[in-house]
């Protein structure tokens, strides 16, 4: 069998060179060049944004939607923090008004009245307050007649007491209460070193009349032991009591006695309260009468006020 074979083969160890480069190129065509194509204005997106999608507006540039998605989260933070200013105000504006104020909060009366905000006077200088450790006598260095309690909004004074214009003597005082024997009484008064006594009233619109007496003594020690006298002196009209507990608050200072009552059924056409409270050298009696039956929370009320300003 003929085998063809071919005339020569390449060395394998002989590198091929590259064909020479001709020596000079041909010259190019003789004529005009050829215009170039124009090129598109606008070429369809393969993938069109769909007009549904927020931002689904074919993009002007590359950047386009990274910038409309900044402006979206922009304008929901705007909104959100809108929001949140206006929820925080409106809590604020809830909490700082009486809610009775606010529409759609108002809330009932609690039954206590409405008082000055009262003020203690001031004291001359270098003396201490009556329950200071420094004032061992316990005194009130003030004009007594000026820790009388004011009356509330609406109230009538009571024109038959002297209030801060006078003083009540303590034939008149010991008068306005029932007891065996008054004369016996105003002559323990007097040797019981009693100095003075300031007494101011007032009535309610709703017929609730209130008296207090604040009967100052020489010393603490003296109003001590006179106490429980001043105790047994009961209002005029009251002929059975039970005491009332409900006087009873941390809003009293520690130091100062409070002892209350409240007149017991079967009485007669009103119903009497009545507390003693003891100050350093004062004891005040707070008195509050009302047609039919009283009410418990503006005697709470005044008596403990009563016992703020002594303090």
């Amino acid at each position: 069998m003929t085998q063809l074979v071919p005339d020569s083969y390449p060395d394998p160890g002989h590198d091929l060179a590259p064909d020479p480069m001709p020596a000079s190129m041909p010259d190019p065509l003789p004529g005009p060049m050829p215009e170039p194509l124009p090129l598109p204005v606008s070429a369809p997106d393969l993938f069109p944004y769909p007009a549904d999608v927020p931002g689904g507006e074919a993009p002007e540039g590359e950047g386009r939607p990274r910038r409309r998605l900044l402006r979206g989260v922009l304008r929901w933070t705007a909104v959100a923090l809108v929001f949140g200013l206006f929820g925080a105000a409106t809590a604020y504006a809830v909490t700082v008004p009486d809610r009775t104020r606010i529409p759609g909060l108002r809330t009932p009366g609690d039954g206590r009245w409405t008082y000055a905000t009262p003020v203690l006077p001031k004291l001359p200088a270098g003396k201490p307050r009556p329950l200071a450790d420094a004032n061992t006598a316990g005194l009130h260095y003030v004009d007594l007649r000026s820790l009388l309690l004011p009356e509330p909004l609406n109230a009538t004074a009571d024109h038959g007491l002297p209030g801060r214009k006078g003083w009540l003597t303590p034939d008149a005082f010991v008068r306005r209460f029932q007891m065996r024997d008054r004369y016996s009484a105003l002559v323990d008064l007097r040797e019981n070193g009693l100095r003075h006594v300031a007494a101011s009233g007032w009535t309610m619109p709703d017929g609730t009349r209130t008296q207090i007496y604040l009967a100052q003594f020489v010393s603490a020690g003296y109003a001590s032991q006179y106490m429980e006298t001043m105790e047994a002196m009961w209002p005029d009209g009251v002929t059975d009591e039970a005491e009332d507990g409900s006087v009873d608050s941390s809003a009293v200072p520690s130091a100062i006695a409070v002892a209350a009552y409240h007149e017991t059924r079967p009485y007669g056409t009103d119903d009497t309260r009545f507390a003693y409270v003891r100050s350093g050298d004062t004891i005040g009696i707070v008195v509050q009468s009302r047609r039919g039956t009283g009410l418990e929370v503006p005697f709470r009320q005044t008596v403990r006020l009563q016992a703020q300003l002594l303090g």
